[in-house]
């Protein structure tokens, strides 16, 4: 009797340990076949739904990408050549046109980096800044009413008529073109002048203050804004070279996309815009500074190609090479 008691005490403390553990961990009900492919096939989906997304690629850790990212490096570039540009012309800026200056390239960026990314569906590559963009829309979201609420008071009550008016021209001709590229984007293969487009608006943006100045002073001014169009456009046009494969798989159209045999071209100009840009010191002693920076930045340009970096690092230095004026106003501080 006490044996068939001590079996019944025994039998009952383990039905009771299964009992705890089946409560536990509710997957030890089911008797894992190694041979049940079906069952190993539907475990290993279940794991993927919580495995990290094999696309979602980490936040980028490198200290060249982060302007890039937030989208200050552009404005950063506007500022330094206006103040290059208004020291060539003798001429003071204030201070509320170059906040001014900066919030408005900012929310344009900003803008133009927000509507790319939510168009891009979730399994198309992206870059680095577009994945930043949208893994953090909440963020863009914020900044944009941030950022047009603050441009819009200073424009409104620190700059003068004129320039208003001239921004509200410009400011139309900056919406027209985002219509167009995110509307009827398909007009870039017949006419493959997007990055011509995005220079020219910047390089106006850039120099709206000086507009009335360099219109009435010597042709050598002239000359060195057409300069700097052509170095905001070559910038552009780099980069379309460098992330055609990206476009295609986005199905965006740029000059890379229309005309890719055409690669070598965005180099040999960069080096004729740096050429160019020193015989202009050379005839205008006056704009030596200013021809400086802009032979220095068209020869870095052409020589991104050959860094031994990756395409979204690459992407963010060229933008970063069109900081020169800031090494010159160091410089000057310094000496």
């Amino acid at each position: 009797m006490r044996y068939r008691e001590k079996q019944r005490i025994h039998r009952r403390r383990k039905k009771l340990r299964e009992n705890r553990e089946e409560s536990v961990h509710p997957w030890k009900r089911e008797k894992i076949n190694p041979a049940n492919s079906l069952l190993i096939s539907s475990i290993q989906s279940a794991g993927a739904a919580f495995a990290p997304d094999a696309k979602a690629r980490p936040l980028p850790r490198s200290v060249l990408l982060w302007l890039n990212l937030v989208c200050l490096d552009a404005p950063l570039v506007a500022i330094c050549w206006e103040w290059v540009f208004a020291r060539s012309l003798h001429l003071a800026v204030t201070v509320s046109s170059t906040i001014a200056l900066f919030l408005t390239a900012w929310f344009i960026y900003v803008v133009d980096r927000f509507t790319d990314s939510i168009s891009l569906s979730a399994d198309v590559p992206k870059s680095a800044r577009e994945m930043f963009c949208f893994t953090h829309r909440r963020l863009w979201l914020f900044l944009m009413p941030v950022i047009a609420l603050f441009d819009a008071a200073i424009v409104c009550s620190r700059l003068d008529h004129e320039t208003r008016v001239q921004g509200v021209i410009l400011a139309a001709v900056a919406g027209l073109y985002f219509v167009v590229n995110n509307r009827f984007s398909k007009i870039w293969t017949a006419l493959p002048v997007k990055e011509i487009a995005i220079g020219a608006l910047f390089a106006a943006g850039t120099l709206l203050v000086f507009a009335p100045h360099i219109a009435a002073a010597r042709s050598t001014i002239s000359f060195a804004a057409l300069l700097f169009a052509a170095l905001c456009w070559l910038n552009c046009a780099s980069i379309a070279f460098w992330e055609r494969d990206l476009d295609r798989a986005q199905r965006k159209h740029s000059v890379a996309t229309r005309w890719p045999q055409a690669a070598a071209f965005a180099p040999a100009a960069s080096i004729t815009l740096a050429v160019a840009s020193g015989a202009l010191g050379f005839v205008d002693h006056q704009l030596g500074p200013l021809a400086i920076c802009l032979s220095l930045s068209a020869a870095l340009l052409a020589a991104l190609p050959l860094a031994p970096v990756s395409r979204d690092e690459r992407t963010a230095l060229a933008d970063l090479v069109l900081l020169t004026p800031l090494g010159l106003l160091v410089a000057e501080k310094i000496l």
